[in-house]
């Protein structure tokens, strides 16, 4: 499974994530197989550690690198993206609990700040079948199906 952080750039996001607040994809890697959730809660274990608290080589290798790409902790009010053999699930953490989301995140952030670095290259597009807007978005390359930056944008919509 590939599992993408995103952080939450609204102001005062610690206090929870809300549908407008704007999410930032920062961090991506392929996860084992297995429950969605036992992975995601790991990820949140990672993704607030030091890489020394981690004995497994591979969990203080994955900590190590988030953290030396210079993200902040994983907070309440930040999410992940999760692609599986099935549809992509989105979930949120409220700080006590990781909740999914019926859909993905409708507002995207493309700027990141101190401790939330974006992944991925932005790339203004437009979809003339669907509108004439111009959108601009960050499109992660690589990954299980070999994105790149050409075909990203096809997979997007609005």
């Amino acid at each position: 499974m590939r599992v993408t952080v995103f952080h939450n750039m609204a102001p005062g996001y610690r206090s929870g994530y809300r549908l407008e607040h704007p999410m930032l994809p920062v961090y991506a890697y392929d996860a084992p197989d297995g429950p969605v959730e036992d992975q995601l809660w790991r990820a949140v274990a990672l993704f607030n550690g030091d890489p020394e608290f981690f004995d497994d080589s591979g969990d203080h290798d994955l900590c190590a690198d988030y953290r030396n790409k210079h993200h902040r902790s994983f907070c309440p009010g930040d999410g992940f993206s999760v692609i599986t053999e099935g549809p992509t699930q989105f979930w949120v953490s409220n700080g006590r609990s990781l909740d999914p989301l019926p859909g993905g995140f409708p507002s995207l952030a493309v700027d990141g700040d101190h401790g939330s670095v974006p992944i991925g290259q932005r790339i203004t597009y437009q979809v003339p079948a669907f509108n004439r807007q111009v959108r601009e978005g960050l499109f992660e390359t690589g990954g299980p199906n070999g994105q790149t930056a050409q075909n990203g944008p096809c997979g997007k919509r609005g």
